[in-house]
């Protein structure tokens, strides 16, 4: 883990069959006591392959946010800068770009 340098995004549902959720979140949690840039996507109820179609179409536009920053240098979308908390998750979706 303390060799990780590039960023990384994980996504950890907790209905996913294939990898046990936890796994997702003590990967996430090693690389954050590391400082490392790590950002944990969650969709609760989803499987491994997510099958509600809002859940696809977040993912899509999260994962073309993410590497438009990080690949092309665009400004970073506010739940890469800031995050989203739990408790507003479904409410702000940090998806705008101050």
């Amino acid at each position: 883990m303390d060799k990780v340098n590039t960023p990384v995004a994980i996504m950890a549902n907790d209905n996913d069959g294939a990898v046990p959720w936890y796994q997702g979140i003590e990967f996430f949690t090693a690389l954050r006591r590391l400082n490392k840039p790590v950002w944990l996507l969650n969709y609760n109820g989803d499987d491994h392959n997510l099958i509600q179609r809002q859940n696809r179409k977040d993912i899509q536009i999260r994962e073309a946010q993410f590497f438009d920053h990080f690949l092309k240098g665009k400004p970073a979308a506010n739940w890469i800068k800031k995050g989203v908390k739990a408790t507003e998750k479904g409410i702000d979706w940090g998806l705008e770009v101050d």
